[in-house]
């Protein structure tokens, strides 16, 4: 084949509107890995969430890109590479923050660190490891996985950095008052060097440690799997998965992907709720 490796976004792409995964997506990517090819989840997901995702659908045994590329899950799902935050960069995030009046919440592994309980965190679990019941997860592998994460409430993330020098591989941004596009800015300006990208059509910012990147992470896997990023193909919906899908050899675009990421796509396929992830390796992968 022409392309040995497929990476796929999941929120958007291959979960439907109902964060479920359609019986034809599974079906395809089957298809394309009994034809030798390798899927590889590349999210902004834990790498908690992204494995109990693989799991469900029977990709056990391929590597997975989590946290929009800050940890890299090898082949039996333990941690291989990681990229972190500064600590420095962290407080005066965190100050900048409290002087904007901006919510941020951080990622300290599987553990999902709060400075108070708001809709942007109620049901964190939950969401971040979805039921997949139609998909075909098992209700005891829920609650095992699901019983792997936390929510932790600090109140005083200074003091909480200081004192626990903790391992955070993602941040995200929430605001309802349309203030994202200046405070993105502001962290150029006042913190130093950060990733920024967006998953929501910027209804909030997803920041990883400088220089990281779905793109950044496919390009070590090309390393590591010795497949050029040439023979790759990417799939995503949104900002955070722009430069993965400029940086493949093929990109594809969702059909409910904003118009300027479709732009950068060689294709665009059909919407999430199309199982548009399984027109895409039917019409473009398979030769």
């Amino acid at each position: 084949m022409k392309y040995k490796l497929f990476a796929t976004d999941l929120d958007g792409t291959l979960l439907n509107e109902h964060r479920e995964i359609d019986k034809e997506n599974i079906q395809a990517i089957h298809e394309y890995r009994e034809r030798g090819g390798r899927v590889v989840i590349c999210s902004g997901r834990s790498p908690l969430s992204t494995r109990w995702i693989a799991n469900t659908i029977g990709l056990k045994g391929e590597p997975i890109i989590a946290y929009n590329g800050a940890v890299i899950l090898d082949e039996t799902g333990e941690v291989s590479e990681q990229a972190v935050f500064q600590h420095d960069h962290l407080l005066n995030f965190w100050e900048l923050c409290e002087g904007e009046g901006i919510y941020a919440h951080f990622y300290e592994g599987d553990t999902l660190l709060v400075p108070t309980e708001t809709k942007w965190n109620r049901n964190w679990i939950e969401n971040n490891i979805p039921a997949l019941e139609k998909t075909g997860g098992r209700i005891e592998d829920l609650e095992r996985f699901r019983g792997q994460c936390q929510v932790k409430l600090v109140d005083d993330f200074y003091q909480y950095v200081k004192s626990n020098q903790p391992v955070i591989t993602k941040i995200a941004v929430f605001n309802d008052d349309d203030k994202l596009a200046n405070f993105s800015k502001l962290i150029e300006e006042q913190v130093g060097e950060m990733e920024i990208s967006s998953s929501f059509n910027f209804l909030n910012l997803e920041i990883s440690p400088s220089g990281v990147s779905k793109a950044s992470s496919l390009l070590k896997l090309s390393e590591k799997l010795d497949i050029p990023i040439s023979q790759m193909a990417a799939i995503g919906d949104n900002y955070n998965d722009s430069l993965m899908l400029s940086a493949a050899g093929l990109g594809i675009a969702m059909g409910n992907a904003p118009e300027a990421v479709k732009e950068l796509a060689d294709h665009v396929t059909g919407r999430n709720d199309e199982a548009g992830v399984a027109q895409a390796i039917r019409r473009y992968l398979f030769e």
